[in-house]
C-alpha cells in the first residue's frame, strides 16, 4: 500500500502542476536564466512552496475519486461443511472431505464418550477401595484388641471385604474393555489421517477443497493426541490396579488366618500356625483311575522354584464355596514316578497349609497321593466333592 500511495501522490502533483496558472512565474524564471540574472533564494522558495500546496490539492482529489481498500479477515471454519461446488457441480475432493469430516465427528464423539466412561470407572473404583479398606481396617482393629478364634462377625466382614475386592477386579476388566475400545479409536484416527493426506493428491480439486482438508487434518491431529494420552493413562491404571488387587488377595489370605486364630499376625498367630501345621495328616494312596471321571478345580504345577499359586487358589476356592457352601475337597499330590513322590507330598502339604490359612476348615480337606506317568513335574490337583 505504501508504494501505491506514493505513486498516487506524485501523479497528483503532476496533474496539479499542469493545471495551475504559473506560466508567468515560469516565464520569469526562464527569462532570468536566459539573460543570466540569478534567481534569488526567496523567489525559489516561493516557487517550491506553491508546488507543494498545489501537489497537496492534487492528492486529495485523487483519493476522493478512488474507493478505499477493504481488508478481508481469514475465516477459521470448523464442523461439518457441505462439499465444495463449482459451476460443474460438487467436486470429488470436496465430497471426500465431507465424508472424512463425518467420520471424524463420529470419532470425536467416541473420544468424549470414552473419557466420560473412564471417569465413571475411576469414581466407582475409588468408592470400592474406600469401602474395602474400611472393612479390613475394622477387622484388623478388633484382632489387634483380641477376639475369639473364628469369630463369625469377623468372618462375615471378611467375606464382604472379599466381595468388594472382587468388584475392584471387575473394574479392572472394565478398564481392559475400555482400553481395547480406545485402541480401536486410535486405529480409526490413523486411518482418517491417512485418507486426508491421500486426498491432497487427487485431481480436480478447488482451493477451497484443500483448505477444508487442512482444517480437518489439524483437528484430527489434535484429537489423536487426546486418544494417545487416554490410552497411556488407561494402561498405567490397569497395571497399577492389577498389582494392587494381587497384593490385597495375599493380604486377605493372611487376614483369614488371623481371624481363625483370633489375633493379628503381630500378636503371635504365626506360632498358632506352626502348631496347626505340626498336626499329621492322613494321606491315602490312589490311582489316576480314581479321578478319571472328575475334572480338577485347580491344577498347580511345581515346575520352578517359588511358584505363586495362592491368589489363583484363593479365587477358585471362593467361587466353589459360593456355589456350594458345604463343599469338601480332595487334595492330591501327583508325581511322575515313585522317585518324585516325596517332592509332591511336600508341595501338597504347602498347598494344604495355604488352604487352611484362607479360612477353610482342615476337616473339609482330604489328602491323597498318586503317580501319573503322564505328568513331567510334581503337581497338586484339587477336586470338589
Amino acid at each position: 500500500m505504501q508504494f501505491q500511495g506514493l505513486s498516487k501522490q506524485y501523479r497528483g502533483q503532476g496533474v496539479g502542476i499542469q493545471e495551475m496558472p504559473r506560466r508567468s512565474a515560469i516565464s520569469t524564471r526562464r527569462s532570468a536564466l536566459n539573460f543570466g540574472k540569478p534567481i534569488t533564494i526567496a523567489a525559489l522558495a516561493a516557487v517550491l512552496s506553491a508546488c507543494s500546496a498545489v501537489g497537496g490539492m492534487g492528492l486529495s482529489g485523487a483519493n476522493a475519486a478512488e474507493p478505499k481498500p477493504v481488508q478481508m479477515a481469514a475465516e477459521v471454519q470448523s464442523g461439518p461443511v457441505a462439499p465444495t461446488t463449482s459451476k460443474f457441480g460438487p467436486t470429488a475432493v470436496g465430497q471426500k472431505a465431507a465424508q472424512l469430516r463425518s467420520d471424524f465427528e463420529k470419532l470425536k464423539t467416541n473420544t468424549q464418550t470414552r473419557a466420560a466412561q473412564l471417569e465413571t470407572i475411576r469414581t466407582q473404583t475409588v468408592a470400592n477401595v474406600n469401602s474395602y479398606h474400611t472393612r479390613v481396617g475394622a477387622i484388623r482393629s478388633r484382632l489387634q484388641m483380641g477376639s475369639t478364634p473364628g469369630n463369625p462377625e469377623l468372618l462375615a466382614e471378611w467375606s464382604q471385604a472379599q466381595t468388594q475386592l472382587t468388584q475392584i477386579d471387575a473394574d479392572i476388566a472394565t478398564l481392559n474393555t475400555l482400553s481395547a475400545q480406545v485402541s480401536g479409536d486410535a486405529g480409526t484416527s490413523a486411518f482418517i489421517l491417512e485418507n486426508i493426506r491421500a486426498a491432497y493428491n487427487l485431481s480436480g480439486a478447488l482451493e477451497e477443497d484443500h483448505r477444508q482438508l487442512r482444517i480437518l487434518e489439524d483437528e484430527v491431529n489434535q484429537n489423536a493426541i487426546v486418544i494417545d494420552r487416554a490410552l497411556l493413562s488407561l494402561n498405567n491404571e490397569i497395571n497399577r490396579q492389577a498389582v494392587y488387587v494381587t497384593n490385597e488377595r495375599t493380604s486377605l489370605v493372611q487376614l483369614a488366618s488371623d481371624i481363625n486364630t483370633g489375633q493379628s499376625y503381630a500378636a503371635g498367630s504365626s506360632s498358632a500356625r506352626r502348631v496347626a501345621a505340626a498336626a499329621p495328616r492322613a494321606v491315602a494312596s490312589v490311582t489316576p483311575a480314581s479321578f478319571a471321571d472328575k475334572r480338577p478345580l485347580v491344577v498347580i504345577r511345581f515346575d520352578k522354584p517359588d511358584v505363586v499359586y495362592e491368589p489363583a487358589l484363593y479365587q477358585a476356592l471362593s467361587r466353589a464355596l459360593e456355589r456350594r457352601p458345604d463343599a469338601t475337597f480332595d487334595l492330591v499330590a501327583v508325581s511322575p514316578n515313585e522317585a518324585g513322590q516325596a517332592a509332591a507330598r511336600r508341595d501338597a502339604d504347602a498347598v494344604f497349609k495355604s488352604m487352611t490359612s484362607m479360612g477353610l476348615p482342615a476337616e473339609r480337606v482330604a489328602m491323597a497321593a498318586m503317580a501319573a506317568p503322564a505328568v513331567t513335574t510334581p503337581e497338586v490337583h484339587i477336586y470338589v466333592h
